[in-house]
């Protein structure tokens, strides 16, 4: 309801236009009388007025004074006026519509119609007028949070502070001096679903909306900024009163909620890193650049939580001068001595409790082995194409979410060049027995749909000579080892982190309910209780 003051002064006229229309009919209500223009200033900013019907002829303050003085103040000129004039004051109506009056009533005029008339002219004006401020409102907010975004992602990306050229900006900035701040570094985990631009655009969106959600909650000023398509900074402000454990705690449970939503409303998981508290944003790039740094622990102790400095920096932050005995290791895989299995684990052990290493320093350790094993293999006249690798081993590092998934197919990795390489084995490789080539051949596939028949036509056999052959020399039909196989590939994957509908398509079955069935026929328990149970030794 729009708030109405009825100014003049002579009573009768006063009545007649408060009885003279249904003001309800309007969406209108009048608040308030006034017989002066002096009197009606004072009533405007405590009645909160949105509609002024003032006569042009009063004593004390002149409807025209009222109007000068009226459009002085930021707040009066959002209030409209109409007009009430004689027929002879046709030049102070011309004054009023230049202090921005909406319209006009003739005295000797007041019939319901005609007042009616102009009231609902000027409501519409008022409701154009509304709705433009608040476009222009919501235009300038969003103007703002985006600038914001963009200062706090310069301060990140760089070590100088933002050009303070825009006016908010530089009134943000000035409002944050002696306040206290966290950083929190969010990263999306690669297994989350792939998205296209647009949905990408859709994603980033609901994330910002969900962290603001919950920061709301806790009455915290928010911002969040985009900073790759997997990594996003999130700045909050700490009110003054809230001391150093209450925060502590509180940014755990509001990180926990925050995880949780995005988990739940929107199929993605992530991993937050939350920042030292700092007092300047001089300093937002460095607490973010720690807090991705806690984050990144997510490769060692598993993703879908919050990290903050005290559960990293408990753990050793360097390695060994040798994880491994690279010239022994490299021996023992060109003279075919099975030993490199085991020292090839225990440096893989030592990588995997580096807890409070960076990841890139861990990684580092990786390559360089490989590009040791890669001059081995070209030695040999081999390369990693040859050993049916069709991407580099050491680019596909980068993407590995953690460290057990990584030793797993590292470990694979080093096999197939042990296997490659075997003096013993390259001696038989020009007539290998036929159930150690489909062996060989399922080994290299059981992640696809493989068959009996795509088996035999590897090979160049028939079907059934193969299925004779196969169950004759192993003890088991072809069926059965391809699913021992499998399952014997699930069980190493347990330990990974990864989600069993993930194990399950590693294996070779895409659909996670047969996955199961299988798993628990050959094992005796569903893949969920095989985990707890391995997690409780």
């Amino acid at each position: 309801m729009l708030r109405v003051l009825i100014v003049d002064d002579e009573p009768i006229y006063r009545l007649a236009l408060r009885e003279l229309i249904r003001w309800d009919d309007y969406e209108c209500e009048i608040v308030g009388e006034a017989s002066n223009g002096q009197d009606a200033l004072r009533m405007i900013a405590p009645l909160r007025i949105d509609l002024v019907i003032v006569d042009i002829q009063m004593p004390i303050l002149s409807g025209i004074e009222f109007l000068k003085k009226l459009r002085d103040s930021e707040e009066g000129r959002k209030v409209a006026v109409v007009i009430l004039s004689a027929y002879s004051q046709y030049e102070y109506v011309r004054q009023a519509f230049v202090y921005g009056a909406y319209d006009y009533i003739i005295k000797e005029d007041l019939n319901a119609e005609h007042v009616g008339e102009v009231i609902l002219k000027t409501v519409r004006k008022i409701s154009e007028a509304n709705d433009i401020q608040e476009r222009q409102q919501r235009e300038s907010l969003a103007r703002i949070d985006q600038l914001k975004k963009e200062t706090l992602r310069s301060l990140i990306l760089s070590a100088s502070a933002p050009s303070r050229e825009d006016n908010a900006i530089s009134e943000w900035l000035l409002s944050l001096e002696g306040s206290r701040h966290i950083l929190f570094c969010l990263l999306i985990d690669r297994h989350s679903p792939p998205t296209d631009r647009d949905l990408d655009t859709q994603r980033s969106r609901l994330i910002s909306h969900s962290i603001r959600q919950v920061a709301d909650v806790y009455r915290l000023d928010s911002v969040v900024a985009r900073i790759d398509a997997r990594e996003y900074a999130l700045l909050f402000r700490i009110p003054g009163q809230i001391g150093q454990l209450q925060t502590r705690e509180t940014m755990a449970d509001m990180a926990n909620k925050i995880i949780r939503h995005i988990r739940d409303y929107m199929n993605v998981e992530i991993t937050l890193g939350i920042s030292r508290v700092c007092a300047h944003y001089s300093s937002w790039g460095e607490q973010h650049k720690l807090a991705r740094q806690w984050a990144d622990a997510k490769f060692y102790l598993g993703s879908g939580r919050a990290y903050f400095e005290e559960d990293v920096t408990v753990y050793p932050n360097t390695l060994p001068n040798k994880v491994w005995n690279v010239p022994e290791l490299l021996r023992d895989l060109e003279t075919g001595n099975p030993d490199w299995c085991k020292k090839l684990d225990n440096g893989m052990d030592v990588l995997a409790n580096a807890c409070g290493v960076p990841v890139e320093k861990t990684l580092h350790v990786y390559q360089a082995l490989l590009w040791e094993i890669s001059s081995l293999l070209y030695s040999k006249g081999l390369n990693w194409d040859s050993l049916g690798e069709q991407e580099s081993p050491v680019e596909r590092l980068a993407y590995y979410e953690h460290v057990g998934q990584l030793n797993i197919g590292f470990r694979s990795l080093i096999q197939s060049v042990f296997d490659n390489i075997d003096p013993k084995k390259r001696i038989q490789e020009n007539s290998p027995p036929l159930v150690e080539k489909v062996k060989k051949w399922i080994d290299r596939h059981y992640q696809e749909p493989i068959s009996l028949l795509s088996a035999s036509e590897a090979v160049g056999i028939s079907e059934s000579y193969l299925s004779k052959i196969f169950a004759k020399e192993t003890g088991e039909t072809f069926v059965e080892y391809v699913t021992r196989k499998r399952v014997e590939q699930a069980i190493l994957f347990m330990g990974s982190g990864m989600k069993i509908y993930e194990i399950a398509e590693k294996v070779g079955y895409p659909n996670q309910g047969h996955f199961s069935k299988i798993f628990k026929k050959v094992t005796g328990k569903t893949p969920l209780e095989y985990r707890e149970e391995r997690l409780s030794k």
